[in-house]
């Protein structure tokens, strides 16, 4: 049986970076993600107590999964693009920032944050984060997204995540989105 980490060591790994790549190269392919800050300072005052894994010396902040519509279509649009309301990512780092007062809320009881905070969110994700991607077809991705949360515990992954480490990180985070 393959391991989790094998399954990544037998395929290509690709790093993105919003302020240098051109999302037009992302692909609109299947496969696994992971958000990591680009230096851990930037991440030390809104996420206190948190435990990071790494990916090359980075911190690993979150990991998800491109499906059908592929990681340029749903991943990087809604989480470097989009807004609150079509991301949880962006939800979560929005309430680390405390922008609980700048949430707009829909009918549906959806929230995004205003404008000038969406914008602010997204320059800071373009200077702070980047994003490793393997493109993988040959195994069961939604299986393989759960193994890899739960062995690296990326501590901004609340869905999904049974892993001890970054348990009452999560549970913070969880109040602060509420």
């Amino acid at each position: 049986m393959t391991t989790t980490s094998g399954i990544l060591k037998s395929n290509k790994k690709y790093c993105f970076d919003p302020l240098k790549d051109n999302p037009n190269d992302l692909p609109d392919q299947i496969g696994i993600y992971m958000i990591c800050a680009k230096n851990k300072d930037s991440l030390e005052k809104m996420m206190i107590g948190a435990v990071f894994p790494e990916m090359d010396g980075l911190p690993i902040i979150y990991i998800g999964i491109s499906e059908k519509q592929g990681l340029k279509k749903r991943d990087y649009r809604n989480h470097f693009k989009g807004t609150a309301r079509k991301s949880t990512f962006r939800k979560s780092l929005g309430s680390l920032f405390q922008w609980q007062e700048d949430r707009i809320y829909d009918n549906t009881g959806k929230y995004k944050f205003n404008p000038i905070c969406e914008q602010e969110l997204t320059k800071w994700m373009h200077d702070n984060l980047l994003i490793y991607y393997w493109l993988i077809t040959d195994t069961d991705i939604f299986d393989l997204e759960t193994k890899l949360i739960n062995e690296l515990d990326p501590p901004m992954n609340i869905a999904k995540n049974k892993s001890p480490v970054n348990k009452e990180f999560r549970k913070h985070l969880c109040e602060l989105r509420n």
